[in-house]
């Protein structure tokens, strides 16, 4: 009996031994078989591989946390993605020239535009639960990091890939190795004597939000107070001394709420409002809910003349131009200052046929955001029939990226594009492009500025102020889902585009 006691027990712990044997076997078997990634992402068939485990090898870039406080989701590419009409003309295969129509190229700019949707990754933290502080993924933020910018890198990953809602989605094994995309210092705009910026507030609203009165902005005082003190912070760290304005509720109040805290902050009387002109509701473009608007500095700028408006039908369903003379203080060297909001790009279902997404990468309402810049070009060809040399700068949310037909336009008619001139950037390549804005995880420019020959041979510098647009939306005003925590009466997430920030010589 005691024989046989010891055969089982000797055979129970064979057994035991072939049987963990063959787990260590099988785990080592499945780590062996996860599929190494090590090249581009665009070319990974990603369905193929839900359920399985993969290693992505190399670094990966951060190019969008709108679902990062929400949903625990972060996306991430080989580099930061473009929108395809940034570095690709529709019209022209050569992304210099400047045709603003016809759509010869349209093919290019799709296939730029699948490239970038199968070369793009989600990381999710596999939670159901939403708004969880701090975010799985990033368990430092609010202690170790303020923010987690879009253009940081992510070094090499491993997971499942899963699907979660209709995308398919990598859930990391182990915390991520990242290395945090610094914040940038203000642009260096060269020795300038004067300083001009450009700035989309994102629904600036006097009228709080109660949600019957269609305001778009604060829905409560403690928001509004929040969102004022982040876009003073901003307006102030830019040390512009004219500011064009974009998203202003279509009031006098808000422009005067925003001056009055300006000079609250700064203790004197410095900075007034251009206010608008007679007639403004009644003009194409006056009776949008928003509206762009002008402020400067009495210190260092004369207003000569009233604010003035652009008159024209092509602004209808879009914003009305407003139109200001400035002269320096320093040298009695004066320009006219254009502010603009152009139509927007959504909205295909409403829009006639000349206005309809055409699928070539611009958007719908095109047409109309191209007769807005023809409009703008035709109002400065007036002023240069009083003065050839017409000092103008022309600034604002044109609602089109580098290479689409508005800003072709407004180059083929003679305007001078100063990222295009002083920056480097020809917008012709990923390399090259600049960009103002994130939409969907791509970068673009839908800020720009362009300037009459006279005075762009006086601008000393320009330059796209990265504050908002790679930062998360967790970090503004608002107090729905957002870390209480986490917001500061900062610069940082004070709107959803950067501003562009001009310099001006004597």
């Amino acid at each position: 009996m005691t024989c046989t006691a010891k055969t089982t027990r000797d055979t129970f712990l064979t057994l035991t031994t072939i049987t963990l044997m063959l787990c260590i076997g099988s785990n080592l078997a499945q780590a062996q078989q996860a599929t190494v990634i090590s090249g581009d992402l665009s070319s990974v068939d990603w369905r193929s591989l839900v359920g399985k485990e993969v290693v992505i090898e190399g670094d990966l870039v951060i190019v969008d946390t709108y679902d990062l406080a929400r949903r625990g989701q972060i996306k991430v590419a080989r580099s930061r993605l473009y929108v395809p009409t940034s570095h690709i003309d529709p019209n022209d295969k050569d992304p210099a020239a400047t045709s603003f129509e016809g759509g010869n190229n349209v093919a290019k700019v799709v296939k730029a535009q699948k490239f970038n949707d199968k070369g793009t990754l989600i990381i999710d933290d596999e939670s159901s639960k939403q708004n969880i502080f701090p975010p799985t993924l990033f368990p430092g933020l609010g202690k170790a990091y303020p923010t987690v910018r879009a253009g940081s890198v992510v070094k090499g990953v491993s997971g499942k890939l899963m699907k979660e809602r209709n995308n398919i989605v990598l859930v990391p094994s182990k915390p991520l190795d990242w290395k945090p995309a610094p914040r940038p210092a203000r642009p260096d705009v060269g020795k300038a004597d004067l300083t001009v910026a450009s700035f989309n507030v994102l629904n600036y609203y006097s009228t709080i939000d109660n949600g019957r009165n269609k305001a778009r902005g604060a829905d409560s005082k403690s928001e509004f107070k929040r969102q004022e003190a982040k876009i003073v912070a901003a307006i102030l760290a830019l040390k512009a001394d004219v500011i064009g304005l974009m998203e202003l509720e279509n009031n006098l109040d808000a422009e005067i709420q925003l001056v009055a805290a300006l000079n609250k902050k700064l203790g004197n009387e410095t900075f007034k409002a251009c206010g608008l002109p007679d007639g403004f509701r009644e003009a194409p473009g006056g009776e949008n809910a928003i509206r762009v608007g002008i402020i400067y500095r009495s210190d260092r700028v004369s207003a000569v003349d009233g604010v003035k408006m652009i008159v024209d039908e092509a602004f209808d369903g879009a914003r009305t131009p407003v139109v200001q003379n400035f002269k320096s203080k320093d040298n009695e060297k004066s320009f006219v200052f254009v502010v603009n909001h152009f139509k927007s790009k959504g909205g295909s279902s409403s829009a006639d046929v000349a206005n309809k997404n055409k699928g070539d990468g611009q958007g719908a309402y095109n047409a109309k955001r191209r007769s807005q810049a023809l409009a703008i070009c035709k109002y400065i060809d007036g002023l240069k029939k009083d003065n050839d040399e017409a000092r103008i700068l022309v600034v604002g949310d044109l609602n089109a990226y580098e290479q689409e037909d508005p800003i072709d336009a407004l180059r083929a008619k003679g305007l001078v594009d100063l990222n295009e001139r002083l920056a480097g950037r020809k917008g012709t390549t990923t390399e090259d492009a600049h960009y103002s804005y994130i939409y969907r995880g791509q970068s673009g420019s839908l800020d720009h500025a362009f300037a009459t020959s006279s005075l762009a041979a006086d601008v000393t510098g320009i330059g796209t102020w990265h504050i908002n647009a790679d930062e998360p939306r967790f970090l503004d005003y608002n107090q729905e889902y957002n870390p209480k925590t986490l917001f500061e009466t900062d610069v940082f997430r004070s709107s959803d585009h950067d501003p562009v920030l001009i310099g001006i010589g004597k």
